[in-house]
């Protein structure tokens, strides 16, 4: 079979930047002649990938006091699904940590892993999150001083994603390219909060398209309609007029201050002194419902690390701690026994406190 041309790629390439929205003329030419290779190949099978991960079964689950835990889902169940929110981050919540032993894409890593993204992008957004992503997860650090530093995460992160002229078309692209994959059991957790009409919100310091597009494959994946139950609130892009993202606009929305983004008034759905599930793999994810008055609120935590001392943290702060990055179906079948689509009545017992790897699964009564 005879090669192709160098014109004939060089064109080929050129369409698919067109269509994919990549500026080649803003690229280095080393950049641009990498993300020519690349783009042809996001026709490969990894672009027709499944969004969710596999089952993990070494997922560790820990209630520190089952008798509250057992108390709030009796409480949220009899007042009814329709007085029920679930409110949740998204990076390393609903998506996994880990998948296969490899380090799995937050919406952020989605862009700093893509080879669709210019070196220059990757080695300055990997030298940030090296910085950062420490003081993140430090305890130790008190919550004024650790919002100022993630400020400044964001604020340098958006102005890498600015000057990388990024379209929609790429960030999809970098999506299904990407390491990133919901939690087994999350498909579940969505056809629970779908046949029931509940009310979901995402609250995540990731970046916004990511997620549209991670949710908009997830939804062709499972046949899932989000539009009137799904809400996700996030730092939005604002886009100029040839597509590309130019600037963010609202509130800079960090891992310290979510609760900016949802109240009474911002969604006047969420009735005062209703319930709500509230689950993220921060502390400080916490504080999304801060400016929310609720009766009730069932807090779970996602822990994807091994580290005893912060379990210990965790488990002070959540009513219920899911660890060792593990999966969505827990928080499946809380949802399924407050709806009332279960005969069991969900009752934890707790596990022995020397033995934290045990977990037993909820009894009947």
């Amino acid at each position: 079979r005879p090669p192709r041309s160098t014109q004939g790629v060089s064109s080929a390439a050129s369409d698919v930047y067109k269509r994919q929205g990549i500026n080649a003329e803003y690229m280095g030419e080393q950049t641009r002649k990498h993300l020519m290779q690349e783009t042809i190949e996001t026709s490969s099978p990894k672009m027709r990938r499944s969004i969710f991960g596999p089952y993990n079964p070494r997922e560790e689950l820990h209630i520190a006091n089952p008798e509250i835990v057992r108390e709030k889902i009796k409480k949220i169940r009899l007042d009814g699904a329709e007085k029920l929110n679930v409110i949740s981050d998204f990076d390393f919540t609903l998506t996994r940590r880990k998948v296969e032993e490899k380090i799995a894409d937050s919406s952020f890593n989605v862009l700093t892993s893509s080879p669709l993204m210019s070196e220059e992008y990757k080695q300055n957004s990997k030298n940030l999150f090296k910085k950062f992503a420490p003081i993140e997860r430090d305890t130790t650090i008190s919550p004024e001083v650790r919002a100022n530093y993630m400020k400044t995460w964001w604020e340098e992160s958006s102005n890498l994603i600015i000057n990388e002229r990024l379209s929609k078309r790429r960030i999809k692209n970098s999506v299904m390219l990407s390491n990133l994959y919901f939690r087994y059991g999350v498909k579940e957790f969505f056809q629970i909060i779908q046949r029931v009409k509940m009310h979901c919100y995402i609250v995540s310091a990731g970046i916004k398209e990511v997620i549209k597009q991670a949710i908009s494959i997830l939804e062709a994946q499972m046949s899932f309609e989000s539009k009137d139950i799904l809400a996700l609130c996030s730092t939005s892009e604002k886009y100029d007029e040839s597509g590309y993202i130019s600037n963010f606009e609202g509130p800079l929305i960090t891992s310290s201050n979510k609760s900016l983004l949802i109240s009474h008034d911002l969604y006047p759905e969420i009735k005062v002194n209703s319930n709500a599930i509230v689950i993220g793999d921060l502390i400080d994810d916490l504080s999304m419902v801060n400016n929310l008055h609720l009766s009730t609120k069932l807090t779970i935590g996602m822990l994807n690390i091994n580290d005893a001392a912060l379990l210990e943290d965790y488990k002070k702060a959540f009513d219920i701690v899911i660890g060792v990055d593990g999966n969505f179906l827990h928080i499946a079948q809380i949802l399924e026994a407050i709806t009332g689509n279960s005969n069991n009545c969900l009752l934890y017992t707790s596990p022995s406190p020397r033995d934290l790897s045990t977990s037993r699964m909820p009894s009947s009564a």
